[in-house]
């Protein structure tokens, strides 16, 4: 996990995927970043504080596979000086946990110490069951990654080195619209996600073939940059 640059150790910044969308950036400006740690992310010997300390933790949507209010609240206890950020209706269910969370509307953007956190319009698409469909926000951190939640293709989107693009074509992308999304904002690396649930399987491969800078992880498994 260290290089060596100039006669000193270097600390790699590492990224972690997780079932469905959940993404962990380590070592990134010294902090960890969780976007999405969803119902799918525990079983037995993976627990919410598994995470251990985590400093910034953004939920895209309400749904339970990208955000579960007993998680915050765990992550919290861990570290008390967590910032969270989200949408109205995250916002609305961690008030009822007496959580503190930040509001961000798409082109609005905070920061954390030297991080800047954007908020990005997506679109959820259509539920399979008709029911309503949530509201989603996307996140840009620093110009250096984007992450979009569940979302349709939209032509207007932010540019950034690494883009998490989901690719399931269920309330998301396909993968065609995947490819051109990618191609749209040339980024140096795309990370697929959104492709592990058994109830919408789809063949990352085809997205990684027409892909040249894609890079495909398992859960659990990291980059290193």
């Amino acid at each position: 996990m260290y290089d060596k640059f100039e006669g000193k150790s270097r600390r790699k910044m590492k990224i972690t995927k997780y079932p469905q969308s959940a993404i962990l950036i380590e070592n990134y400006k010294n902090k960890r970043i969780l976007i999405d740690p969803g119902s799918y992310c525990y079983n037995e010997s993976f627990k919410p504080k598994s995470w251990g300390k985590i400093d910034i933790l953004l939920f895209t949507h309400i749904h339970g596979d990208h955000f579960m209010p007993e998680v915050a609240k765990v992550l919290k206890e861990i570290n008390p000086n967590i910032f969270i950020a989200s949408n109205s209706e995250v916002k609305a269910e961690l008030d009822k946990e007496n959580i503190e969370c930040k509001i961000l509307q798409p082109g609005e953007s905070t920061e954390i110490d030297d991080i800047k956190i954007e908020g990005i319009k997506s679109v959820h698409g259509d539920l399979p069951n008709g029911k309503p469909k949530p509201d989603v926000i996307g996140f840009l951190i620093d110009d250096k990654f984007y992450h979009p939640g569940d979302t349709i293709y939209l032509q207007e989107k932010p540019y950034a080195d690494i883009v998490f693009v989901p690719i399931c074509g269920v309330v998301v992308m396909n993968v065609e619209e995947a490819v051109r999304f990618i191609e749209e904002i040339n980024p140096k690396v795309a990370i697929p996600i959104h492709f592990d649930n058994p109830n919408y399987p789809v063949n990352v491969d085809d997205f990684a073939s027409k892909v040249p800078i894609a890079r495909v992880l398992k859960n659990g498994e990291s980059l290193e940059l």
